[in-house]
């Protein structure tokens, strides 16, 4: 016999009526916490996206942008390298003159224009192989304008323009060196400078295909050219469009050659502060009019056309590809 009390003891209609009735309540009871707990969670998701708000709120109003300091100070900062003509050097004056540093100043004109500056200033920051890339990253300089191949690793740091040239790593030699590709090294000395991506190139090339070169890892170009010209190294490795330009300008087009290997490919741009979408922008937009316009072949000529030189298709191409319209 059912005990008293139980549901048992109750008539099959008075059960259902009251499991509806404690059923309800749970529900009840579930869905108000149900709702108390998203409340919490939205009050939650409110919360973090205040602070992520407040984050980069901060973040803006701490780091502006490029175009606004550059509107707000009335002054562009472009850095330079000294030792990599044709592409960036100076003059007896120690005025920065080179094929990037004439681009970078038709973009300066076409920032003043952007900006309604017509009195900006132009600051030439010297950097070099070593500490262009923190110079952007830090704010010494808006933008670099020397010879600096994109790498994924830089790409940490820094963002870059468009391309502007693209060549690839190679080696001068002495005309009477008797080192006609990369193979001849062995056993000869070679010099390359630090902090460039020749650097890494020759010594992976050295150890890949097992030649035992002696290397000498210097500071600059300067003083590379200068362990060549004293023949205290046999080969002196680096971009073959610098190379032309630093033996051409040393030695004349007789007693230094460039060899046939070409080590590596080389794209250049115009390393700028990375996620700054409106600079970059700009800079490419100004890129884009002169290789439109047919800039870039006027200033070929001028900068390469003594070294007896015409632009690869490969170059061409890229001009064409990087050539965008509004």
């Amino acid at each position: 016999m059912p005990r008293p009390g139980s549901f048992r003891s109750l008539p099959i209609r008075y059960f259902f009526l009251i499991l509806d009735i404690y059923a309800g309540g749970a529900w009840a009871h579930l869905c108000t916490v149900q709702h108390r707990w998203l409340m919490g969670q939205k009050m939650r998701m409110l919360l973090g996206f205040s602070f992520v708000a407040a984050g980069l709120l901060c973040a803006t109003s701490t780091i502006g942008s490029t175009l606004e300091d550059i509107k707000s100070s009335g002054e562009l900062k472009l850095a330079y390298r000294a030792d990599i003509p044709p592409f960036s050097s100076h003059d007896r004056d120690l005025q920065p003159k080179g094929f990037t540093i004439d681009l970078c100043g038709i973009i300066a004109h076409d920032l003043s224009e952007l900006l309604e500056i017509p009195d900006m200033k132009v600051t030439w920051v010297k950097v070099t192989a070593q500490d262009r890339i923190a110079a952007i990253a830090t704010g010494r300089a808006h933008l670099e304008c020397g010879g600096t191949t994109i790498t994924l690793s830089r790409q940490e740091t820094v963002d870059f323009s468009n391309l502007t040239y693209v060549t690839g790593t190679g080696l001068m030699v002495w005309v009477d060196g008797k080192i006609e590709t990369i193979a001849d090294l062995e056993g000869r000395r070679v010099t390359v400078v630090a902090g460039t991506t020749n650097e890494t190139v020759l010594k992976d090339t050295l150890a890949a295909r097992g030649i035992n070169a002696n290397l000498r890892v210097v500071d600059s170009h300067v003083e590379a050219l200068k362990l060549l010209a004293d023949r205290k190294v046999d080969a002196m490795a680096g971009d073959r469009a610098t190379l032309l330009g630093l033996g051409y300008a040393s030695q004349g087009e007789d007693d230094l050659v460039i060899t046939v290997d070409m080590l590596s490919f080389e794209p250049y741009a115009l390393p700028l502060r990375r996620n700054d979408a409106d600079f970059r922008l700009a800079v490419n937009r100004s890129l884009s009019a002169l290789y439109l316009r047919g800039d870039v072949g006027r200033l070929w000529e001028k900068w390469f056309g003594p070294y007896n030189v015409k632009p690869t298709s490969l170059l061409l191409t890229l001009y064409r590809l990087n050539s965008f319209a509004e």
